[in-house]
């Protein structure tokens, strides 16, 4: 298991079994929104393919009892270009869904901290397409998988309704290919609002 994932799935637990001065009661259903910027490091077996970064754009729905609950989403992890004009371009892309728990703990009756942590349902997409002499030819390849995310984050709840917060996320990108392992990691700074029914 990837060391960061695990310290925020460690951090995800501690927090959400902080025990009990929350402020408010929380039941019920929410979703939450959030866009920001997602920094990538590839490598493949022995090769290291670099950092980059681009934009992501993260929807959770989820229940929660009190102030502990669980959540189901959809990440885009946005896309990755690179390319020489008239000699190649690239596209790299990755989304996925995700499922887990989440927590909401208030540290006064406005600020929180959150956490959570969960599997993350992957797939990434390649194209590249190659110029010569006029003419081109585009490949694509996809490739998918599960693994896991995490997070933490704090924010002000503006009512018993409505929030706004920053958070950092993890999600994992690994699997065996034939020249080695693929190994991804995804670093995703965001700011996000929350709606509680």
């Amino acid at each position: 298991m990837n060391k960061t994932f695990a310290l925020f799935a460690v951090a995800a637990a501690g927090i959400c079994a902080m025990p009990g001065a929350q402020a408010k009661d929380l039941t019920g259903w929410f979703v939450n929104a959030g866009a920001g910027r997602v920094n990538y490091h590839a490598t493949v077996g022995q090769y290291d393919l670099g950092s980059d970064h681009g934009t992501a754009g993260i929807l959770n729905v989820g229940y929660r009892t009190q102030f502990i609950g669980f959540e189901a989403g959809y990440t885009n992890l946005g896309s990755l270009k690179a390319g020489e004009p008239g000699v190649y371009r690239d596209k790299l892309s990755g989304d996925g869904w995700t499922a887990g728990i989440n927590g909401h703990f208030n540290l006064t009756p406005q600020w929180y901290i959150s956490a959570r942590a969960g599997l993350f349902s992957w797939k990434l997409h390649a194209t590249e397409t190659v110029y010569d002499n006029g003419a081109s030819q585009t490949y694509k390849a996809s490739t998918q998988a599960t693994n896991g995310y995490a997070g933490i984050g704090t924010g002000y709840d503006i009512n018993r309704h409505w929030s706004v917060g920053a958070a950092f996320d993890y999600y994992d990108i690994s699997k065996r290919s034939d020249i080695g392992r693929l190994e991804i990691g995804n670093r995703v700074f965001s700011v996000n609002a929350e709606y509680r029914f």
